[in-house]
């Protein structure tokens, strides 16, 4: 049976995934504890009535569409149930060696999948432990700052600490949106960007990006109006150089293009994106007037040459 590009360790975040979904909140705190070679428990504490979420643990319930739930179903050997009290149950399973030759995970790659999770859904908390070693490994993942937390990193790691910088976290509609936009004040001229669309790392950008750096250009363009600057040509190439973009969206399901929905292609996130940083970074141009004109001079037709 397949099961991913990341086999079990997939399995195991899919599962967290579809419990969010399922409950329609991230206010979840999850438990994965790998007690041996073969030996697995998902813990899940949630502040509502969990009913509904077992039965899709069933194989004879055909209403779920969450595919990681009804998988781990056919693949999994002594599976049970435990209710520990009214709001935490435990999923205890092995899996079936008929199936999955090698039942074992990478606890380290597990990790990774599990941070990026954490910081894409801000209310839950995760725990991980693993008891195959000689000591135990265990850690705590919560992060409700969202991406801020990877955009705060990039911008004070950088050599050029940033001076035009801003956030933005807001909701159109059904749509949630978490963006950091920043400049280094040094020459750099690969940019660095990163976005999300629910769960998926758009590694390949798409509309939230796209959406994104329209705005700024139609931003821009205003801010050269109303400061009557005709020697400034907005061009998004200049926009590039320095640029440090994380950016998140959640919301309904998205329509993804690439094998592994490497790019977000979705026209409503595109357009609201766009309208949102265009209003924002006009207000923000507006009141910060000196890292405006700073900013400003890589659109200098004078300057040609002169590094930013």
């Amino acid at each position: 049976m397949y099961i991913g590009k990341d086999g079990l360790t997939g399995l195991l975040t899919g599962l967290i995934i579809d419990c969010i979904k399922l409950f329609k909140t991230d206010q979840i705190i999850f438990e994965i504890k790998i007690l041996g070679d073969n030996d697995y428990i998902l813990a899940i504490a949630a502040q509502q009535n969990s009913d509904h979420f077992w039965k899709n643990f069933s194989l004879d319930d055909n209403d779920s569409n969450l595919f990681f739930h009804k998988v781990l179903r056919v693949i999994a050997s002594n599976f049970e149930i435990r209710n520990i009290d009214e709001t935490k149950s435990e999923i205890c399973f092995s899996f079936d060696k008929k199936v999955i030759a090698d039942s074992s995970v990478d606890y380290l790659k597990l990790s990774q999948k599990v941070i990026q999770i954490a910081l894409l859904n801000r209310g839950c908390e995760i725990i991980t432990l693993d008891r195959r070693q000689k000591y135990t490994n265990q850690n705590y993942y919560h992060f409700p700052q969202g991406i801020f937390y990877l955009f705060g990193r990039a911008t004070t790691e950088v050599l050029g600490k940033p001076e035009l910088k801003f956030t933005i976290d807001t909701k159109i509609n059904n749509n949630a949106y978490q963006i950091g936009l920043a400049y280094r004040t040094d020459w750099f001229p690969t940019p660095n960007v990163v976005s999300f669309a629910n769960d998926v790392h758009t590694i390949y950008g798409g509309s939230l990006v796209d959406g994104i750096l329209d705005g700024l250009v139609s931003a821009c363009k205003a801010y050269r109006k109303e400061s009557d600057i005709s020697i400034f040509k907005i061009n998004r190439k200049k926009l590039a150089n320095g640029l440090i973009l994380f950016c998140a969206v959640r919301g309904q399901e998205f329509k993804f293009g690439g094998s592994w929905k490497e790019t977000l292609e979705d026209e409503t996130v595109k357009k609201q994106a766009k309208k949102l940083v265009a209003k924002f970074a006009l207000v923000f141009f507006e009141t910060h007037k000196n890292i405006a004109d700073k900013f400003f001079v890589r659109f200098d037709m004078t300057q040609l040459g002169r590094m930013y």
